[in-house]
């Protein structure tokens, strides 16, 4: 009896080790610190201003060094954010709720949303300034324009946790690998006409705060304070969640899933950060990895492979010609995008 008590205690440690939840604390503690780190993390600002300094009388060969070395250090946060970020997606995605329960958890998640924008309007003492309750896009622009500190770090971070939440009860209508990619290549048609004309498009022209209160940010670096470089919309976590609940409930490979989302989305933000493509939306990216990772999963007749690659062209192509019209009718508006950079890189 003994030996029988200490072998369960033993498995059970073993599975509380292996737990996913275990993986999204520890995941979420990563973003927490970033968060609170990256805008402090003034050693990465001063190296690129000494980078920056060595470029003025480089020579060409040591013109290119420098360059990389400065897109690396540029680099740093973007990566250390969407690692942390992906991880929390692909952790939250393991837990694999129910319908019933994945519905209480987002009704709780709602609550602690509303309560801490109560919150947020009580410590500016709103109601008592405007003599009536604030409109729902005075709130909006409350909530973005409040200032950086542990209330706005969990407000980001139930925002987030509600999208991982609706896209886990999403994935639950997905009975078949295949209906997987068409999932995406809609998402991504949908994020493309949101963010280049649809109303992605016209809050950032109008109210950016709004958009800014509903987004998860990635810091500048060393700036001594939170100024968002990057924005990820409420959407991409949400279909993020989408294709890692799926994997998961359809035994396809997680890892490799996690590994191509993460290189490709990743790639897609850090070429908006250096202002290489910066109207780019996410989902786009999220779609390629999907195919990139699973194309051997889908069980497609010849026809709908060659239908599934010419939707991924054109996307491309009206991405590319988007982004030129925009440029040519509005070059110096702010990206209408949901992954979006503020300030333009020193480099």
């Amino acid at each position: 009896m003994p030996c029988a008590i200490i072998f369960v205690v033993k498995i059970q440690k073993l599975s509380i080790r292996k737990s996913p939840l275990l993986y999204l604390l520890a995941s979420l503690t990563i973003y927490f610190l970033l968060l609170i780190g990256v805008p402090k993390a003034r050693f990465l600002a001063a190296l690129a201003d000494c980078i920056n300094s060595a470029l003025k009388g480089a020579n060409p060969p040591l013109t290119v060094v420098l360059t990389i070395s400065g897109i690396a250090v540029l680099s740093i946060p973007t990566i250390a954010f969407m690692t942390a970020q992906v991880s929390v997606v692909y952790q939250f995605a393991k837990l694999r709720f129910s319908f019933r329960a994945a519905l209480l958890a987002l009704t709780g998640l709602l609550l602690a949303l509303s309560a801490t924008v109560v919150i947020m309007i009580w410590r500016l003492d709103v109601v008592a300034k405007l003599h009536r309750l604030p409109t729902w896009r005075e709130i909006g622009f409350i909530v973005g324009l409040y200032k950086p500190g542990l209330l706005k770090m969990a407000l980001h971070a139930i925002i987030m946790l509600v999208a991982l939440n609706i896209g886990c009860m999403v994935s639950l209508r997905i009975k078949d690998r295949n209906l997987l990619l068409p999932v995406v290549m809609f998402a991504a048609t949908i994020d493309f006409w949101t963010v280049m004309v649809g109303p992605v498009s016209v809050m950032m022209e109008h109210a950016p705060e709004i958009v800014q209160a509903a987004s998860t940010p990635i810091p500048h670096a060393g700036t001594g304070q939170f100024v968002p470089a990057l924005m990820m919309g409420m959407g991409d976590p949400l279909f993020m969640a989408v294709v890692f609940s799926s994997v998961h409930r359809l035994g396809m490979n997680g890892r490799r899933n996690y590994f191509f989302v993460l290189c490709i989305m990743t790639l897609a933000m850090l070429a908006v950060l250096l202002n290489f493509a910066p109207y780019l939306p996410a989902l786009v990216a999220l779609a390629v990895a999907v195919m990139a990772a699973n194309w051997g999963e889908f069980k497609l007749n010849r026809q709908e492979k060659i239908s599934t690659v010419v939707v991924a062209v054109m996307l491309v192509v009206l991405l590319l010609l988007a982004s030129r019209l925009i440029h040519q009718k509005a070059p110096i508006a702010k990206p209408p995008s949901d992954i979006s950079t503020h300030q333009k890189n020193p480099l």
